[in-house]
């Protein structure tokens, strides 16, 4: 978490993660129709780029991250937007006393591969959801190990049919799937991509 909470200030100034969040956005659009969702929840939300792309779209949104610096910016930013529907949070769902509250979608953008126990935050999610909510999971293709330049002890990707049974045992029916976003990395004058599937799950009650 160290990692994030240093980046937490100079997030926002990469245009690839500005780019990347518009277009998921439009993704989340065209599976969904959000003019029926009232509440929502964004889990691992850094600085909340996809959420103030959205913010929009729904009544309440519940920002939550690890990283206390990442929350601060967001913060700063619904400080300075003026947004008074958005509440973002410090935590970690696998570790803090489970929330109380419930919403209609929750989405996850590059969080997963950092979840070590992915059942245990998949079982987390179905609780925190409403009656037939939907479960929205952006996240790497299964990749070579290379997506991350540093010591790494995440997941390297998921496999579709692997996260769909983990879906499934966890009381989701998974209701779509497709490639939203390509990141493209250049190291040595290679350039290689890593496409990022969108994942979604309705809540199986």
């Amino acid at each position: 978490m160290q990692e994030f909470d240093s980046k937490a200030a100079s997030w926002d100034e990469n245009p690839e993660r500005i780019q990347r969040a518009n277009e998921i956005a439009k993704a989340i659009h065209s599976e969904l129709d959000l003019s029926q969702i009232c509440t929502a929840m964004e889990y691992g939300c850094g600085t909340g780029l996809l959420s103030f792309v959205l913010k929009d779209e729904f009544e309440e949104v519940t920002l939550m991250d690890e990283s206390a610096l990442m929350i601060q910016e967001v913060d700063q930013k619904c400080e300075q937007a003026g947004i008074i529907h958005f509440h973002p949070v410090k935590y970690n769902l696998l570790e803090d006393e489970r929330p109380h509250f419930k919403v209609d979608l929750i989405y996850s953008l590059m969080t997963l591969h950092h979840i070590d126990d992915v059942n245990s935050i998949l079982e987390s999610f179905q609780s925190l959801l409403n009656p037939s909510g939907y479960l929205v999971l952006i996240d790497l293709v299964t990749e070579d190990g290379s997506f991350h330049n540093h010591d790494f002890d995440g997941h390297w990707g998921f496999d579709k049919e692997v996260l769909t049974s983990q879906l499934h045992k966890a009381g989701f029916i998974q209701t779509g799937y497709k490639i939203c976003y390509t990141i493209r990395k250049e190291r040595d004058g290679v350039v290689t991509e890593y496409p990022l599937f969108m994942m979604i799950g309705r809540k199986n009650s």
